[in-house]
């Protein structure tokens, strides 16, 4: 029972916290994507993708996909080719990915976040990995899910549930779920990856 109101008084706490910088509308959380079953969480265990990969310096998106791959730690070393080493065995690129359509919350607004607005949000990353001696052999991989946004002060309340992130420093799309996910779809394509440095 302790247990539950220190996690509301956390909630009202965070809540009264960040009013000022949301404009006194509440919080926004996400709904995280579903946890793996026991087969997918057994297939990325220990998973390890023995490969150097490399970004081009002058790749748009390239931070973002040094970052996501790190994540996975799949992989032996991800970063920009001349911060490598030695030469990367395969190369990656980020692949443009959907993003939700912006949306005013006006009641949530005008209510000052009592009545809350909830939007359907996709949260993705797909990059194209590549040979660096055949540019033209690539694999695509993304990972996709829609998650449910929600602004007001309800917010609070509905990240007590262990399916639901507070967004204040970190979106859903930072969370272990869904880089547990990004790992299964990378290993999906293993193979096709490997391939690339032959």
């Amino acid at each position: 029972m302790k247990m539950w109101f220190n996690k509301i008084m956390l909630a009202i706490f965070l809540g009264v916290a960040t009013s000022v910088l949301n404009g006194c509308v509440g919080l926004v959380c996400g709904s995280l994507p579903p946890r793996l079953d026991s087969a997918e969480r057994a297939k990325i265990k220990g998973a390890h993708l023995n490969l150097t990969v490399g970004v081009a310096t002058n790749t748009a998106g390239g931070e973002i996909v040094i970052s996501k791959l790190r994540q996975t730690k799949l992989f032996d070393a991800v970063d920009y080719v001349e911060r490598l080493p030695q030469p990367p065995q395969v190369l990656a690129k980020w692949e443009s990915t959907p993003y939700g359509t912006a949306t005013i919350p006006v009641c949530s607004i005008l209510t000052f976040g009592i009545i809350p607005t909830t939007v359907p949000e996709p949260y993705s990353f797909g990059c194209i990995f590549y040979s660096p001696r055949y540019p033209e052999r690539t694999v695509k991989v993304e990972y996709l899910y829609d998650s449910r946004t929600t602004l007001g002060w309800v917010a609070g309340f509905m990240a007590l549930s262990p399916n639901i992130v507070l967004t204040l420093w970190r979106g859903p799309d930072e969370h272990p779920r869904f880089y547990d996910h990004l790992s299964l779809a990378i290993l999906n394509h293993s193979e096709e990856i490997l391939n690339l440095t032959k």
